[in-house]
């Protein structure tokens, strides 16, 4: 199978994982908070990926810190704190001021910060015939969510946590977090010095992650309030919180990781913001919330655009011979 195809493969599975992560992550985000979910899931993805990663590449745990060069571990751990604690912080902060419905609508913004970002700094560029699959995925994506049914409770929208507007740019925050961080991640890929491993990227990632915020939360003096606390009061969710992070964290930010290395990065980010697509019909079977017609048109027409855009230099190829 060509190496790009392959690439798409793992950027599917990687989001169908993640949206079946999302399930036990939202139960266990209810029980616990984002703050002490996101220091637990990063805590024990850390411990998963360094056993993985020293089972698989046969690395000591020395060598996890010196193999790579100084910058491609520089390039990995910034694009972890970006990602995986500056970007979750503005999207959890938005579902709780928006709901999770708008805050789907925001996520179309990561294929196009993902172009832009790889653009400057990696020279990615997609012709114009991926830019219009881009575009026909994230409409689709909007009508999707916008015709979709959640349920969500409509006090979300006026939240203690804020007001609307602070909601709005939060998501739009995240959303260029989101696309910065793949960027980056390509970037520390695709140095010449050393060949990374997908799974040891992606450790290198998750430890800057972890590493930044549970420093940040000891310097604030509230790790027992935010963090301990609410966990050891609800140990019930652990088996919940450590299944969502195995699916989410650990093998779908895996996958991801893998397939940039195949694949550009605003096309592995594109397959990623169709998860709505996957976990609005989820939640139809699992919390009988209603899908309608629309949903469906509007599914089809945002796998078509990927399609567009995985095809697209074939697409391009067969246009320029049958009109000129």
């Amino acid at each position: 199978m060509h190496g790009t195809g392959f690439g798409y493969i793992l950027a599917f599975i990687a989001m169908v994982t993640g949206s079946f992560s999302l399930f036990p992550f939202t139960d266990a985000t209810r029980k616990w908070g984002p703050v002490a979910i996101n220091h637990f899931r990063l805590l024990v993805g850390f411990v998963l990926l360094s056993m993985l990663v020293m089972a698989i590449d046969k690395k000591s745990p020395v060598t996890l810190f010196t193999s790579p060069s100084a910058v491609e571990y520089a390039y990995l751990l910034v694009s972890g704190i970006i990602g995986l604690v500056v970007g979750d912080y503005f999207g959890f902060h938005c579902v709780a001021i928006l709901g999770a419905k708008r805050y789907s609508i925001f996520t179309t913004i990561d294929p196009g910060a993902a172009l832009g970002f790889s653009f400057i700094l990696i020279g990615e560029s997609i012709n114009y015939i991926g830019i219009i699959g881009m575009a026909v995925t994230v409409g689709g994506m909007v009508w999707f969510v916008q015709a979709s049914n959640t349920g969500e409770i409509e006090e979300h929208f006026v939240h203690e946590y804020g007001k609307a507007s602070k909601g709005v740019l939060f998501g739009v925050l995240a959303g260029l977090c989101q696309g910065l961080q793949m960027a980056l991640t390509k970037k520390g890929l695709t140095g010449e010095l050393v060949f990374i491993s997908p799974v040891h990227a992606t450790w290198i990632r998750v430890f800057g992650a972890a590493s930044a915020y549970f420093i940040f939360s000891f310097a604030r003096g509230k790790f027992k309030e935010d963090v301990f606390q609410p966990i050891w009061n609800e140990k019930g969710t652990i088996v919940k919180a450590t299944l969502a992070t195995a699916l989410g964290l650990v093998v779908s930010v895996g996958l991801v990781v893998w397939s940039l290395t195949l694949c550009k990065v605003a096309a592995v980010q594109t397959i990623l913001s169709l998860a709505p697509v996957i976990t609005i019909p989820m939640a139809y079977f699992l919390y009988k919330e209603k899908m309608n017609l629309q949903t469906f048109f509007a599914g089809i027409i945002s796998i078509f655009g990927v399609y567009v855009l995985i095809w697209r230099d074939h697409i391009a190829s067969f246009l320029s011979l049958h009109l000129h």
